[in-house]
């Protein structure tokens, strides 16, 4: 969590752009596994725009709405050569979300097989959430309430563009991802 602190700071919409140009998300040093229970490190996730949740695949609210954005955003970039971009969706629930669930909520969503699904430890996934400006709390019950918020990094990891709400108009963020697109 060394960057921790760092990357919160410069992350405040405060703070011009080119300041951060030395802060990028792939300096964390959690350890997740994906969907594939395959073991995913920040630093192997370098040198592609990333699109980049948090989420929980019990949510019956939000998340469902934030899937179906992520999955609009691939498919319109799609059309211009988009498979450069990653798409990356982290969950909250480090309790219920391990990997074979991921996957189960993958295949029922029909969500592209070469996106990475991550499970991590609590820390790891309070370490993402702050890093991104994510706010979370557990409810009882179960629930996880939490910002709605979708990220789009660069090739180096910073980031570039943050996408908030729900039913939110995706052009900004579509557009922000074909300026990281090489023209073919």
């Amino acid at each position: 969590m060394k960057y921790l602190v760092l990357v919160l700071s410069l992350l405040a919409s405060s703070v011009p752009a080119d300041s951060r140009d030395d802060i990028s998300l792939f300096d964390l040093e959690g350890v997740w596994h994906n969907q594939r229970n395959e073991k995913v490190i920040w630093t192997e996730l370098a040198g592609r725009p990333t699109v980049i949740c948090m989420f929980f695949s019990h949510c019956g609210y939000a998340c469902p709405r934030i899937t179906a954005d992520m999955q609009a955003i691939a498919e319109a970039l799609d059309q211009v050569g988009g498979d450069t971009v990653q798409f990356v969706m982290a969950s909250f629930d480090s309790v219920r979300d391990h990997p074979d669930a991921l996957a189960t909520f993958a295949e029922t969503k029909g969500i592209d097989t070469s996106w990475q699904l991550l499970h991590g430890d609590e820390g790891t996934v309070r370490e993402l959430a702050a890093a991104l400006g994510i706010r979370y709390r557990r409810e009882p019950g179960g629930a996880i309430a939490h910002s709605n918020l979708i990220v789009l990094l660069d090739g180096q990891g910073r980031v570039v563009y943050r996408h908030e709400g729900l039913g939110e108009d995706l052009a900004p963020i579509i557009r922000e991802a074909r300026k990281l697109v090489p023209s073919p």
